[in-house]
């Protein structure tokens, strides 16, 4: 189908599901994710051609650091870059470089891991994490990508509603409603921490406000 010329797909922007990764594998298709931002160049690392871990956004590239500040009890925390990719620094706004540098490393928001192996892996935007009455942190779009993968979802928005955690779905075809509700109560929720699971769920008719950038506004 791909006429035996096309050896490899480069993604961004969005996590990538493990089945599909997996799939091209099995056609002889590499997928190489990676992850930037423009304020460093925009490319800090990428995931591997061997050995990569599924879920990783890979390691650092050639001559660029990362690490991560302020970690949890799971070891995740804001992920930082240092390297010549990184900007100088926002034209004429002191009080925004102030906020995105420390001590030469830049902070970009982002949060996550590195593993023993020096693997990647991002769990959410920082500004967008739940604090629940507990102290635990909540990444929706962790939850979001989880959700995103069943049948017959077609946009997903979690958040806070009342103390609870709350996915929002969107589905062109209504008539799957219960089928999606009875998958996140008896597959999804059992997978994951007691206090990540989906308490209230509510369905739309239609699709989420965009940005320019096609993303969910929150």
């Amino acid at each position: 189908a791909f006429g035996g010329n096309l050896e490899m797909i480069i993604t961004g922007g969005a996590p990538i599901p493990d089945e599909l990764i997996l799939g091209f594998d099995d056609l002889g298709i590499k997928v190489v994710n990676g992850f930037g931002i423009t304020e460093c160049s925009p490319i800090v690392s990428l995931s591997l051609l061997k050995g990569n871990k599924l879920g990783s956004i890979g390691k650092p590239i050639k001559n660029v650091e990362m690490k991560v500040i302020n970690k949890n009890e799971d070891g995740e925390g804001e992920l930082c870059v240092k390297g010549d990719i990184v900007m100088l620094g926002y034209y004429n706004n002191p009080e925004a470089n102030a906020q995105v540098f420390q001590d030469g490393w830049f902070l970009t928001g982002d949060v996550g891991k590195i593993d023993e192996d020096g693997f990647v892996f991002i769990t959410g935007r920082k500004k967008n994490i739940i604090i629940l009455d507990n102290g635990k942190n909540v990444y929706p779009e962790e939850l979001e990508y989880l959700i995103g993968r069943i049948d017959g979802v077609n946009e997903v928005l979690v958040y806070a509603e009342d103390g609870f955690i709350t996915a929002e779905i969107y589905a062109e075809d209504m008539s799957l409603k219960e089928k999606i509700t009875d998958a996140i109560k008896n597959e999804l929720n059992p997978s994951v921490a007691q206090y990540k699971q989906i308490h209230k769920i509510k369905f739309r008719e239609s699709e989420f406000e965009k940005t320019t950038t096609k993303k969910i506004k929150r």
